[in-house]
């Protein structure tokens, strides 16, 4: 069908007749919807004014009912009957919601105190845990060795003489490293052969770069080195000192 053929159909107003026919629909929706507000607005309205005579008109109107009651025998055995029930329905109630909320309350209990058992028990395996590495560190502690008088003596002597090298090398303005229990290492690695002749002998210490010309008081830089030999040396350098002395360096 052509647009032609509609219009002469339906009418050439056909769009301004339905705009004015669904304009009008809506009209009456809102003159409806006003028409129910106002209703609404006047009800409300007549409640609030008439409230406190419907109240009365209740109460006097029970009032009345309670006092026919009262006269006759069956209605009051029925009204008993009633109050006893909903009393009884009001009790099983109460028990009810009573029960639940104990339920609750110790379902709550239970599981705060099984929170508190799993926190004291997370802390007891804590504290065993500490206790356990405590005791591990302890056995892997080494021993407290107590010396003999003459390990003292032997030891203030080590540290005296460390001291006097340290002392040297500070004076020298050289580089100080070591330490009496290094200086002890160093010494029973060395063996007991000279460094520059080789003979077995008790053995002291000498620095291989001497400290009076810019040598090191470290580990690096000892030699164990018999008596005579290192009162030879002195401060010289060591390569001349062995080839003059002819010594047999290891």
């Amino acid at each position: 069908m052509t647009m032609e053929q509609f219009l002469r159909t339906c009418g050439h107003d056909y769009y301004e007749r339905t705009a004015a026919y669904r304009e009008y629909l809506a009209e009456m929706a809102r003159t409806k919807k006003d028409r129910e507000q106002k209703k609404r607005e006047d009800s409300i309205k007549h409640y609030h004014e008439t409230k406190h005579l419907t109240i009365k008109k209740r109460k006097e109107s029970y009032r009345r009912y309670h006092a026919r009651m009262l006269l006759d025998p069956v209605r009051l055995e029925k009204y008993r009957a009633k109050q006893a029930r909903a009393n009884k329905r009001y009790k099983e109630e109460r028990a009810e919601k009573r029960a639940k909320l104990d339920a609750e309350r110790k379902a709550k209990q239970e599981a705060l105190q099984k929170i508190k058992q799993e926190q004291a028990e997370a802390r007891r395996i804590e504290r065993e845990r500490l206790a356990a590495e405590k005791a591990l560190a302890k056995s892997l502690r080494p021993k407290r060795i107590v010396l003999t008088d003459e390990q003292r003596a032997e030891a203030r002597r080590k540290g005296k003489r460390n001291y006097k090298h340290a002392r040297r090398a500070r004076i020298n303005n050289c580089e100080v490293k070591a330490t009496p229990k290094m200086v002890e290492d160093a010494r029973k690695q060395a063996g007991d052969r000279c460094y520059y002749c080789g003979k077995k002998a008790e053995l002291t210490l000498d620095h291989f770069e001497p400290l009076a010309k810019g040598g090191a008081h470290c580990v690096s830089n000892f030699v164990f080195a018999c008596h005579p030999c290192n009162s030879r040396k002195r401060d010289l350098d060591p390569f001349d000192f062995m080839a003059s002395n002819l010594a047999v360096s290891f």
